[in-house]
């Protein structure tokens, strides 16, 4: 029943992990642009906003691939969202400490802090619906993935903004 849930979802997770994977690719260029504002000075910044959002994206293409491993069961399925919402929950619990220092206004704890520490948790809470055989896994599993992938988007938004649009900032 599983691997029917999943071939139902396909192309959805296939989207998101393409989508996921282009958006790292356009944090490299986002790195380039802003070579003259991220300094070592800027260093847990930088961890905490850029390097969150690719760790994020990450998050977005493993669980989308997860979706497509065909002999899985529906407890293998549930342990390994749960051991990823685990992981990626304890990592942003330390990113938002960094989020914290350097947050420019509410909307950073929000969307650097608050949606990505929901989308782990409903990684975990999919692995363990899955881990007791229920149908709307998958459902829950899309919800974070698809969360988690609007978060990203709009932070790399975000970071173009303030590299590019306050250059007074990168001359301090």
């Amino acid at each position: 029943m599983l691997l029917e849930l999943l071939h139902a979802w396909r192309d959805f997770f296939i989207v998101t992990a393409t989508a996921g994977a282009s958006l790292i690719g356009a944090m490299f260029v986002v790195v380039s642009i802003g070579i003259g504002f991220l300094t070592r000075e800027r260093l847990s910044g930088t961890h905490a906003y850029i390097t969150s959002t690719v760790v994020h994206m990450g998050g977005v293409v493993l669980a989308s691939l997860l979706t497509m491993v065909p002999p899985l069961a529906w407890a293998s399925f549930g342990s390994v969202l749960i051991f990823g919402g685990i992981v990626g929950l304890a990592y942003e619990v330390a990113t938002a400490m960094g989020v914290h220092r350097f947050s420019v206004d509410w909307t950073d704890y929000v969307w650097y802090g608050a949606v990505p520490l929901i989308c782990y948790a409903g990684f975990i809470g999919a692995g363990a619906m899955s881990l007791a055989g229920k149908a709307g896994t998958v459902d829950v599993l899309a919800l974070a993935v698809l969360l988690l992938l609007i978060c990203g988007v709009r932070n790399a938004w975000d970071m173009i903004l303030v590299i590019v649009i306050r250059p007074e900032r990168a001359k301090k």
